[in-house]
């Protein structure tokens, strides 16, 4: 069987792995740039790996199996590409998504810690929490390195024999009588038995059909150093649950982290390539307030403006759970989209997944839990990617104004 795997990144990566390991299958990757490169949703050094889920359990034997996975590539690979030492949750004691994480966890049997929070000012210092608030901490978590990870996986499938297709944009995904077309931008076109569709915020640019239910932003991370050499001293990887959501991934050596906020915060995209991606001063100032809160009410042991800004363009469904499958209308056409948030961590199972998705409409893991999930927001103008507030990952109680 011929299959094509458009994407190279978080998602297709994988899945261009795993299906060169499966005999009878001819796969081929594209990938618009180089192999690795920052101008998708990678990039930026670091996404975190939790086991904590914050909605769902559903995610639990796919966060479980992605770990295995992750091992045997980094043994493949010959190359670290997780920074293992625990991952840290904040929130209220009452908070829902907390509640919910220590729940799981406990029902699956996932190593943690609950720090009350007299133990969480202890532990960890240089955050300023609530009276509040308490801390779980994530035993099995750590750091991916999403660059390098994107690069063994695919050096992994062409040393099985994938034929890798980098800088090769494909501007058009059309089913056939006998299976599907691939158009590429440079008007060539090549034929195959099935596709996955795995490029992010370009998604409903190939399969425009899906619309009305994934969306593309434009989000901005945000490196800030320690007011002093020490600052930043065992700052732990960290997440803090909705309405004050926000991330933060320290550098190795302690010198950087890397602070993210919540879907409201990123810019509204239609046409990712379209998106500004170069901020000017006055959008680079603007993007520097939306962190300030972080500094103020969390951080204060921060210098108040970042050493360093980037952009990343990710995408997200509805109901902030990704759609995987066959879109109505198609039947050789598998899309993987809407990973933003949950991608990097749990990328090599998702990858195992969609090739056997693509291979057998079957998966080793039940995912019915992605389909009955209650949509988050709504999509008001397709066109522009407006839409109304998301609460999951809120770092405000209500819209921006």
């Amino acid at each position: 069987m011929k299959i094509a795997v458009v994407g190279l990144g978080a998602i297709g990566a994988q899945v261009l792995w795993q299906l060169s390991r499966r005999a009878g299958v001819e796969a081929h990757g594209f990938e618009s740039g180089y192999i690795g490169h920052p101008r998708a949703g990678a990039g930026g050094e670091g996404r975190l790996f939790r086991n904590l889920e914050l909605t769902t359990g559903g995610y639990l034997p796919i966060i479980k199996r992605s770990d295995e996975i992750w091992r045997e590539l980094e043994g493949l690979g010959r190359q670290r590409l997780r920074r293992m030492g625990g991952v840290l949750l904040i929130g209220g004691e009452s908070n829902v998504q907390v509640r919910h994480a220590i729940s799981a966890a406990r029902g699956w049997d996932v190593e943690h810690e609950v720090l009350d929070t007299a133990a969480l000012r202890r532990r960890f210092p240089q955050f300023s929490v609530t009276n509040d608030d308490i801390g779980v901490w994530d035993v099995g978590g750590g750091v991916i390195s999403p660059e390098l990870s994107i690069a063994v996986a695919v050096e992994q499938a062409g040393a099985n024999g994938a034929l890798v297709n980098a800088s090769t944009q494909v501007s058009g995904v059309e089913e056939t009588a006998n299976g599907v077309r691939l158009v590429l931008a440079s008007g060539e076109r090549r034929e195959f038995d099935r596709v996955v569709v795995a490029c992010g915020g370009w998604t409903t640019k190939l399969v425009p059909e899906l619309k009305n239910w994934i969306v593309a932003r434009r989000l901005t991370s945000a490196w800030y150093a320690g007011r002093d050499d020490d600052g930043l001293r065992e700052l732990p990887p960290f997440m803090r649950a909705a309405p004050g959501y926000c991330y933060g991934i320290p550098n190795e050596d302690q010198r950087l982290v890397k602070l993210g906020l919540g879907f409201n915060d990123h810019l509204p995209v239609g046409d990712p390539d379209r998106a500004p991606r170069a901020l000017t001063h006055a959008d680079a100032q603007a993007e520097v307030e939306r962190f300030s809160w972080i500094l103020r009410d969390l951080l204060p042991g921060l210098r108040p403006n970042p050493v360093r800004i980037e952009t990343f363009i990710e995408s997200y469904t509805r109901t902030m759970h990704e759609f995987m499958g066959v879109p109505e209308g198609r039947t050789n056409t598998v899309v993987l989209g809407g990973f933003s948030g949950h991608g990097f961590k749990m990328a090599p199972a998702l990858g195992e997944l969609g090739a056997q998705l693509v291979l057998t409409g079957e998966t080793a893991i039940d995912l019915g839990f992605l389909a009955d999930a209650q949509p988050a927001f709504s999509i008001t103008d397709v066109e522009t990617g407006e839409t109304t507030h998301n609460a999951v990952v809120a770092s405000h109680d209500s819209p921006i104004p």
